[in-house]
């Protein structure tokens, strides 16, 4: 607006200096003031359309205004879109076991539950197990005792000798101990891995257990008590040089045999049922027999019996049955060795291949060598089916 004012004032000033220079006479102009306003006029209007003209070079009409995009700097990351994982698969991290890995499959077991031991009594429970995970079991894997009753067992012990992979099968032995009262018992037992986890059986890790009933050795369904009878009409007690009085005396030089109501066992427990106490006669390799009459029993049967040292005596003896079928020859049906180490043996004889004929059993316990006291014990000898 500035410059618009001083350029009319200048105009005006030089049309009245024009106007003095006019000469007389001569042809009147077009009005100054016309001029003048007009060349004002026209310098305003100029300048407008200048303005004009380059504001629409600038922004031209109807022409949307251009968007320029930044130039990416490659030297700056460029950030990368996270997908979407809903249903996108998982997977699993290396280094991370899988929840499969280490789990075992029952197949069978020896001592089933509810197995009847003497107290004191040893025994050997056996598991057969299958790996049923992913990852193979070392020598770094180890059975565990969890809880319960642990029967003499470790508290730990090696699983297996060679790797058992995925699929394959594997047998596990503890020895175990009866405990020395009556009662009902149960030892649980799991696996352990290399890394110390436990694991049991199937998705929910069960343990594998062993359940026993420790009770006296039952003889309300014998068939025939050698016990009971051991003195009876017919039995015949003898040693190397004759026959024994029938009940003998402790400490005859010949050998005796009684019975004992609450007898000692290896183990060091006391039973309440009764037992045949029988030493050899005191010779080297002495020995004491007892022939039982002939019996005939028309089922299958069993003989049994507990054997050992009586007490805490140093015996060295053998056990022996023998049997006189249909006044045959002696068979020997078994034999026994026993010797001091705080342990008895179960005894268990099938005898049913002699049912419906006449057969004489004998009860014999032999001196191996000669020790200062081979007093030893036949526990609840019986016939049973």
């Amino acid at each position: 607006m500035k410059k618009s004012t001083l350029v009319v004032t200048g105009l005006v000033l030089l049309s009245f200096l024009l106007g003095g220079c006019f000469r007389p006479g001569a042809p009147t102009p077009t009005s100054q003031v016309d001029l003048l306003n007009t060349a004002a006029a026209q310098t305003i209007q100029a300048q407008q359309t200048n303005i004009a003209q380059t504001s629409q070079a600038q922004y031209p009409e109807g022409t949307s205004t251009a968007t320029i995009q930044p130039t990416q700097n490659p030297d700056q990351p460029t950030a990368t879109q996270i997908p979407d994982t809903t249903d996108s698969p998982r997977f699993t991290p290396t280094g991370t076991v899988s929840e499969a890995c280490d789990r075992a499959a029952f197949i069978s077991e020896t001592v089933p539950d509810g197995s009847v031991f003497l107290p004191g009594e040893t025994f050997t429970k056996t598991w057969k197990l299958e790996n049923d995970g992913d990852c193979t079991w070392n020598t770094n894997y180890d059975l565990v005792f969890v809880k319960g009753d642990a029967m003499d067992a470790p508290a730990s012990k090696t699983l297996t000798a060679e790797p058992i992979e995925p699929g394959q099968v594997v047998e596990i032995s503890v020895d175990l101990k009866a405990p020395s009262e009556i009662g009902t018992y149960r030892g649980d037992f799991k696996l352990r891995n290399e890394n110390g986890v436990i694991f049991g059986i199937g998705n929910t890790d069960e343990p594998f257990w062993v359940e026993i009933d420790v009770e006296s050795t039952p003889i309300a369904g014998s068939l025939y008590d050698f016990t009971n009878k051991y003195c009876a009409s017919g039995v015949t007690w003898s040693n190397g040089a004759g026959k024994l009085p029938c009940p003998g005396k402790s400490g005859d030089a010949g050998g005796w045999v009684k019975r004992v109501d609450k007898p000692t066992l290896e183990s060091g427990a006391v039973d309440d049922e009764p037992g045949l106490q029988v030493h050899p006669q005191k010779v080297n390799n002495g020995w004491i027999r007892g022939l039982y009459p002939e019996i005939t029993y028309t089922s299958d049967a069993y003989f049994r019996a507990i054997i050992g040292c009586y007490g805490t005596t140093n015996c060295n003896v053998r056990f022996k049955l023998n049997a006189i079928v249909d006044g045959g020859s002696e068979l020997n049906l078994g034999t026994w060795n026993e010797v001091q180490d705080g342990q008895f043996r179960r005894v268990e004889l099938d005898v049913s291949q002699y049912k419906n004929r006449k057969i004489s059993f004998i009860l014999i316990v032999e001196a191996v060598g000669q020790s200062a006291d081979n007093t030893a014990l036949w526990f609840a000898p019986r016939l049973e089916p």
